[in-house]
């Protein structure tokens, strides 16, 4: 779960009760005017500029975000690869691990193990489950664009409701309480529309970003795994490649060092 995510939204949300409550405006900002202008006009331009599963993917990248990781973490997937790779040295290659793996992370590592399997060459392996991870990573961006266009569309929406606003106040300045409505409708627009992309849209598309490298990451691990349980390297040397993605790899890079230095060397 993305802890700092929940930081995040708790202090913005603290942030701006106390900007409004110290700045003496609350009963301007409670005005649903401005939500409506920005909320309204952000939603019917995204409708506009989004069909419907874009729209669909985006929220349920957004909602994911909240939720406990999907993925494995880096020391899971080395881990699986490892035990894999030794169950594949133990009963003669890699035909021993068709049915192995078909949960772990989404099943991606099950769908690489076959598809080497079946395609016998590590060229085309990668070209395949590379195209599905590439699939993927474009489905990601796309979601991370729906947050940034509705960070950029928010503030102008915004800008719009506080014009709208300053011309109604100039309509009305003649009465007292019209004036006061159009001035609320000026004020919390603006407030709205900027608070909305900026604590919101904008960091929830970097939120998204940066699960779309996380994921690349993991499945890049992953297939990097099977390829070279396919190659039939050895447990240990799939584990030192696969480190290269985790923190551990500088304990098993001196974990290697120290067996070369007590293995016997050979006389001259």
């Amino acid at each position: 779960m993305n802890i700092a995510l929940w930081v995040g939204f708790i202090c913005a949300a603290l942030l701006l009760r106390w900007a409004v409550i110290a700045s003496g405006l609350a009963s301007a900002f409670s005005d649903y005017h401005g939500v409506v202008m920005v909320l309204g006009g952000m939603g019917a331009a995204m409708f506009i500029n989004c069909n419907f599963s874009q729209l669909g993917g985006a929220l349920g990248s957004f909602v994911r975000l909240f939720l406990p990781a999907r993925l494995p973490s880096v020391d899971d997937c080395i881990a699986e690869v490892v035990r894999l790779s030794r169950m594949a040295q133990r009963e003669g290659g890699i035909l021993a691990l068709q049915g192995e793996a078909r949960d772990f992370a989404d099943g991606f590592l099950h769908r690489a193990i076959v598809v080497a399997i079946s395609a016998g060459e590590s060229g085309e392996t990668r070209r395949i489950m590379e195209t599905e991870m590439k699939q993927l990573r474009i489905a990601r961006q796309e979601d991370a664009n729906v947050f940034r266009t509705m960070g950029v569309l928010a503030p102008m929406f915004g800008l719009l409701g506080t014009l709208l606003g300053m011309v109604n106040l100039l309509e009305t300045m003649s009465d007292p309480t019209k004036a006061a409505t159009a001035m609320a409708l000026a004020l919390s627009s603006a407030f709205f529309g900027i608070g909305i992309a900026n604590f919101i849209c904008v960091p929830v598309s970097g939120q998204i970003r940066l699960a779309g490298i996380r994921e690349t990451m993991i499945l890049e691990l992953l297939l990097e795994g099977a390829l070279d349980i396919a190659s039939g390297k050895a447990p240990y040397l799939v584990e030192l490649h696969l480190a290269s993605y985790s923190k551990a790899r500088r304990q098993l890079l001196e974990t290697g060092a120290e067996t070369a230095a007590a293995a016997p060397q050979p006389t001259p």
